[in-house]
This record gives structure tokens, sequence and C-alpha cells, in this order.
């Protein structure tokens, strides 16, 4: 289910443009955003932390939850990911318990 969702989210921030990858698309899935979808950063802001912040928190959640840990883990490292000037490769494949 959540994977035909995914083929429906945007692939471009609606803030400014900017490409997302298929993770930035599960951190706004699990914020509730499938409509407004947002880069990391854009996501971030509108949240009032910081890129590295919004993504620690989330990224545990995430890999926590089957229906979104499924499509995260795809990316097994960030050689995968296509917004590699938008990564934060320390935080987003860091080890998570």
């Amino acid at each position: 289910m959540l994977c035909q969702l995914l083929e429906e989210v945007p692939s471009t921030c609606c803030k400014c443009q900017g490409p997302l990858c298929l993770r930035q698309q599960v951190l706004n899935l699990a914020l509730g955003e499938d409509e407004e979808v947002m880069c990391l950063n854009c996501l971030a802001a509108d949240n009032n932390k910081s890129s590295a912040e919004l993504l620690d928190s989330l990224a545990t959640y995430i890999v926590g939850r089957e229906c979104f840990a499924k499509p995260w883990l795809r990316y097994a490292s960030v050689d995968y990911c296509p917004d590699k000037l938008g990564c934060i490769p320390a935080v987003c494949f860091k080890a998570r318990p």
C-alpha cells in the first residue's frame, strides 16, 4: 500500500522545487504530509528544526515502523541517493537501533 502511495507522492519540493529522494518522500509521509511535500531543508524549516535534527528524529521512528522501513531501506548507502547535495549521509545512513 505504501509503495503504491509513494508512486503518487510528488518528486519535487512544493516550496523550492528541489528534487525529492525516496527517503524525503517517506519523511513527509511519516509527518502526515502527502500533498504539500517538501525537501528535507524546507521540511525542517517548516518544523523549526535543523535538517539533521529532523532527519535523525524521524529516521529512528521510520525504521521502527515496517510500512516506512521497507522503502527507507531500499537505499543501502548514499551511493543510491539521487540528491547527494541535499543528503546528510552521516545522519541519513547511520546505524539505527
